[in-house]
């Protein structure tokens, strides 16, 4: 299968599954949570589709139309200096993100908040924990 058919798939599965699935969420044809749900897993996952679709052709559009100065973005992209500095802001996202999950449960437990939004808010910050120690050892072992 070719690549531009491939994009053609994902837009014309991905319009059908996001308007059908969210006008049957919003007509409320199925009266279950579970139903609900999945319709709105659908709905979303279609749109994914699509927009991975146009894009597959924007980007395909502008490197065929445009090769010296697509073929410099690439270059660029893949440069020391641009990585170094992603790179930095990556570290200072995270920096900041851990102090957020650090206050968002003692926020949620303030404003009197359900106990599965509390859980959850722990459970996030236990995940970026457990995954920066996970990364933290598998790169301190090949460095």
């Amino acid at each position: 299968m070719t690549v531009k058919k491939k994009k053609q798939i994902n837009i014309l599965v991905g319009l059908p599954m996001y308007a059908v699935a969210g006008m049957l969420k919003n007509l409320r044809v199925f009266d279950s949570q579970a139903a609900t749900i999945f319709l709105f897993l659908i709905q979303y996952a279609g749109g994914f589709l699509a927009l991975k679709g146009i894009h597959y052709f924007g980007t395909t559009y502008q490197y065929e139309k445009y090769p010296k100065e697509s073929r410099q973005t690439v270059i660029d992209l893949n440069d020391e200096r641009t990585k170094m500095i992603h790179d930095l802001a990556k570290a200072r996202t995270f920096d900041i993100m851990v102090y957020v999950l650090i206050c968002l449960p003692f926020l949620l437990i303030e404003i009197k908040a359900g106990l599965p939004g509390i859980i959850g808010s722990a459970a996030a910050l236990l995940i970026l924990g457990g995954s920066y120690a996970y990364f933290a050892g598998k790169y301190s072992k090949e460095m």
